[in-house]
C-alpha cells in the first residue's frame, strides 16, 4: 500500500465514524433569528484567550479578531500602525509611539498609553508565567508619560521588537484568571461567549478605531476531526475554513459552485522538533540520520497532495531574511544508517525486526497530524528506529511540549514576520518558561548572532547574522524543517473581499462581506 492510499484509507474510516454529527444553524451563514453570521471551523480549542499567555495557533487566530496591538502585520509581512498612529526612533535605544485619539475598549472605558504599559509590565512580572517573555528581554523600561505617548527604552538596540508589538492590549488591572476565558479587548470583535472544546462567539465592536466590521457576528466552532469539519461545511453548518479541511477534499470544493476556494503559497512552517536533553537525540549524528531517513518530498506529495513545498529554513521564499543555497538534506537511507552506526547505535540484527532504539513521537488527535506521524514512523523503521506514537487532546499535547515531556513532536508555526523570532525559539535564555526553546538547544555562537541580528535596524547587516544562523541550524538540526504549507481558504460563495495573509492570519475578516 502506498503512503497516499494509506492516508486515503484512514480518512475513509474517519468518514464512516463521523457521518451524521453535524450541527446546523438554520442555513448557511444564518442565525436562528435570521441575522447573518460567519461560522469558522477550528481544529482545536484555544488554550488561553489572554493575549499575554495564549500561544497556540487557534488562540492566535482569535487574537486576530478580538485584540488590537500597537502595530499590526500587513499582508506582505511588514508592520503598520494599529492603536499607535505613528512611531519614531530618536536613537537606537528608544522607541516612541503616539497613540490614536479617542481609543476605547469594548466595555466603553478609554484606552490610553497606561493600558499599554500595564499590558507589557504585567507580562514581564516575575510571578507571571508566559512563554512570550523572552521577546522583551532587551527592554529596560516601559513608560507612559501621558495618555497618548508610550515609550520603550532598551538595554541595547532591538530591531526585532516589532514582532512582539502586535500583542493585544488589555485594560489596567486585568486579572489573568478571568481573561483566560472572558477578556476585555479593543479589536474589531468582542468575545461574548467561550465554551471550551465547543465554540467562541464574537460580535462586532462598532467602536473599533479602524471602523465597524461588515459581518456582525462570528462563531468559531471547535471541530477536532478534520473529516467532520469537511462534512459540516458541505452541510452548511460551517461557512469558512482556513487550512482546516482535509486536503483530499479541496478539489471537491473547487468543483462545487456553492464554494469559493483560495489557494496560495504560504509561510506556515511545519517542523519536527527534537528534545536535546534526551541522551539519544542529544547526538547530532542521530538527528542528522533522522533527517536523511525522512523523505520530505514524499510527505508533501502524499500527505499534502502537493499543497506545500519542502524547506530547509523557517522563512518562506521571498522573505528578506531567507538564506538561499542551504545544503539540502537528501533522502538517503544508507547515509542515515551510517550516521546511526557512527553515533554508536548499531542495528542489533541487521535487517531483522529488532530496533536500534525506540523514540516516542507525541502529537494531537488531529487526523492529518497522525497521518504524518505514521508516515514518519514508517520511514524511520527502514533505518532501524522504532517510533511509538502518543496522541492526546491538543491541550494535553501542548502541555507536554511546553514542559519538555517529549522526544519528538511536530507542529506548525503560522509564519514569522521578523527573524528575531530566533531569539524566542533558539536562544539559550529562552528555555521554558521564559521562551519557546522547548528542545533546550544551547549554542553560544547562535546566541551571539541572534544578539547581533537585533542590534541594528539596517537589514543588510541583520541579514548577515541570520544567514549564518540558518547555516548553523541546518547542520545542528534542533528542528528538522519539513515544509511550508500552502494556505487554503474555503468559503461559502456568499462571502467576499477576503485577503490571504502568508501566515494564515484572519486579520482581513473584519473587511469581508456577506451577501
Amino acid at each position: 500500500m502506498t503512503l497516499r492510499s494509506a492516508a486515503t484509507a484512514i480518512l475513509a474510516v474517519l468518514v464512516l465514524s463521523a457521518c451524521g454529527g453535524g450541527e446546523k444553524n438554520g442555513g448557511s451563514g444564518t442565525t436562528a433569528g435570521g441575522g447573518k453570521e460567519l461560522v469558522i471551523g477550528f481544529d482545536n480549542s484555544p488554550t488561553n484567550l489572554d493575549s499575554r499567555v495564549g500561544n497556540d495557533q487557534v488562540s492566535g487566530r482569535i487574537f486576530d479578531l478580538a485584540y488590537a496591538g500597537l502595530v499590526k502585520v500587513t499582508p506582505n509581512s511588514d508592520y503598520a500602525p494599529d492603536l499607535a498612529e505613528r512611531w519614531e526612533t530618536p536613537d537606537p535605544k528608544t522607541l516612541i509611539f503616539h497613540m490614536r485619539p479617542n481609543l476605547k475598549f469594548q466595555d466603553g472605558r478609554p484606552l490610553t498609553s497606561k493600558d499599554v504599559k500595564f499590558t507589557y509590565e504585567s507580562l514581564m512580572a516575575e510571578d507571571f508565567d508566559s512563554p512570550k517573555k523572552s521577546g522583551y528581554a532587551t527592554v529596560a523600561s516601559f513608560e507612559a508619560p501621558d495618555d497618548k505617548t508610550f515609550i520603550i527604552r532598551f538595554k541595547e538596540p532591538n530591531a526585532g521588537i516589532f514582532d512582539n508589538l502586535t500583542l493585544g492590549i488589555i485594560p489596567v488591572g486585568s486579572d489573568t484568571a478571568t481573561f483566560r476565558s472572558k477578556p476585555i479587548t479593543a479589536g474589531p470583535y468582542k468575545i461574548v461567549e467561550y465554551r471550551t472544546d465547543d465554540r467562541v462567539v464574537m460580535e462586532a465592536f462598532d467602536g473599533f478605531h479602524a471602523g465597524a466590521p461588515n459581518i456582525k457576528r462570528i462563531v468559531g466552532r471547535v471541530i477536532p476531526d478534520a473529516t467532520t469539519r469537511r462534512l459540516e461545511m458541505q452541510q452548511g453548518a460551517v461557512n469558512f475554513a482556513l487550512n482546516s479541511v482535509p486536503l483530499d477534499s479541496v478539489d471537491q470544493f473547487k468543483k462545487d459552485p456553492n464554494f469559493t476556494v483560495v489557494a496560495q503559497p504560504g509561510a506556515i512552517y511545519q517542523y519536527l522538533a527534537f528534545n536535546l536533553k534526551d541522551p539519544i537525540l542529544a547526538k547530532k549524528q542521530v538527528r542528522q540520520a533522522i533527517a536523511h531517513a525522512i523523505d520530505r518530498e514524499r510527505i508533501v506529495r502524499d500527505l499534502l497532495l502537493g499543497y506545500g513545498k519542502v524547506t530547509n529554513t523557517m522563512f518562506p521564499e521571498g522573505h528578506w531574511a531567507r538564506t538561499e543555497g542551504l545544503p539540502a538534506i537528501a533522502y538517503n537511507l544508507q547515509t542515515a544508517k551510517q550516521l546511526l552506526d557512527q553515533a554508536g547505535h548499531r542495528d542489533p540484527d541487521g535487517d531483522g525486526p529488532k530496533p536500534r532504539f525506540t523514540l516516542v513521537y507525541k502529537t494531537s488527535t488531529d487526523a492529518e497530524a497522525n497521518q504524518q506521524a505514521e508516515i514518519i514512523q514508517q520511514m524511520l523503521k527502514q533505518v532501524g528506529i522504532k517510533v511509538e506514537i502518543q496522541s492526546n487532546e491538543f491541550a494535553t499535547f501542548m502541555e507536554d511540549v511546553q514542559k519538555g515531556r517529549f522526544q519528538l513532536f511536530s507542529l506548525r508555526r503560522a509564519g514569522v514576520a521578523d527573524p528575531d523570532f530566533y531569539n524566542t525559539i533558539f536562544h539559550s535564555k529562552s528555555v521554558p518558561p521564559e521562551g519557546q526553546n522547548r528542545g533546550y538547544y544551547i549554542n553560544p555562537r547562535v546566541d551571539t548572532l541572534i544578539e547581533q541580528g537585533r542590534s541594528t535596524f539596517d537589514r543588510a547587516q541583520r541579514k548577515q547574522a541570520y544567514d549564518e544562523i540558518q547555516k548553523i541550524l541546518a547542520d545542528d538540526l534542533p528542528y528538522l524543517s519539513l515544509y511550508h504549507r500552502s494556505n487554503i481558504a474555503i468559503m461559502n460563495k456568499d462571502l467576499g473581499d477576503f485577503t490571504m495573509y502568508p501566515s494564515g492570519f484572519l486579520l482581513s475578516l473584519p473587511q469581508m462581506t456577506m451577501k
